[in-house]
């Protein structure tokens, strides 16, 4: 049973690598490999199939958290399983994206680790659940939220569902008994987190042509000294006092975008900044 169990959640897996569930991360892009539609539709088709009771609730257009629940017992405890739909984007990819390649008992492609892997062994999981239900199990809640990967919208819209029920959810009326995120921790059970906030800095410059730059404002020169004073902070950060179990505080600017063309004088430049 267990190897046919492992062999199901390998096939599982590359099924799942390859429908494509990139979060754009704030950019404006187009194509069929961003956001989370064709997965949420595969998990709405797969629950049905295996005749469990979900809901697919829109927490933004056209992006739902799908929710799933084992038939409920009277006087058990409720556990909630979670991970997220969406996966990093594509570039610089040295492996094809959405292929799932296996290789030397290791499959790759994007989201496999991070965390379509884990998505496979939870439905597997669940299905097996569903299809013994051991008289002694806790009640089990499978949840697929979107948007974990940029703005966290998913599980914020989750957590909201049982800590204010407003009806919208027939299945998370209440706080589970225990949560189970789904994140590649090398299976190292982690109970913190440091949190993260995100922002962006725009500063704003006057164009002119390259030829004549005293005649403007370049605005990338003005953010590059915003950017070392970020540096000098962040290296201020790793000296701080450490948490036991999370380490010191870290900041990174990851995102920095500016002008329009290389004998333009720039009037425009942004970085984005992961604290």
């Amino acid at each position: 049973m267990r190897g046919e169990m492992s062999m199901d959640a390998v096939r599982l897996l590359k099924q799942l690598i390859a429908i494509p569930s990139v979060n754009p991360m704030g950019r404006t892009v187009t194509g069929d490999i961003y956001f989370e539609g064709r997965l949420t539709q595969f998990l709405c088709n797969y629950f049905a199939e295996l005749g469990v009771e979900y809901e697919s609730i829109e927490v933004v257009p056209g992006r739902n958290n799908v929710i799933a629940r084992t038939t409920p017992k009277p006087g058990v405890p409720t556990i909630l399983m979670d991970v997220h739909q969406d996966t990093v984007p594509v570039e610089g990819m040295i492996v094809p994206p959405f292929e799932g390649t296996e290789k030397d008992g290791k499959i790759y492609g994007r989201g496999a680790c991070d965390v379509k892997g884990s998505m496979a062994a939870m439905l597997m999981a669940f299905t097996r659940l569903v299809k013994d239900n051991p008289p002694n199990a806790a009640n089990v809640i499978l949840s697929c939220t979107c948007d974990e990967e940029a703005t966290v919208k998913g599980i914020n819209h989750l957590v909201q569902l049982s800590e204010n029920p407003s009806g919208l959810s027939k299945i998370l009326t209440e706080p589970p008994d225990l949560g189970l995120v789904a994140e590649p921790t090398m299976l190292d059970i982690v109970v913190a987190h440091r949190g993260a906030t995100r922002w962006k800095i725009k500063t704003k410059g006057k164009a002119c042509h390259s030829s004549q730059p005293n005649d403007g404002v370049n605005a990338i020169y003005k953010l590059a000294d915003v950017i070392k004073a970020l540096q000098t902070y962040a290296d201020e950060l790793s000296g701080w006092d450490a948490h036991p179990l999370c380490g010191p505080p870290t900041l990174s600017v990851g995102v920095i975008e500016g002008g329009e063309s290389v004998n333009i004088v720039p009037d425009w430049c942004t970085i984005e900044i992961d604290r």
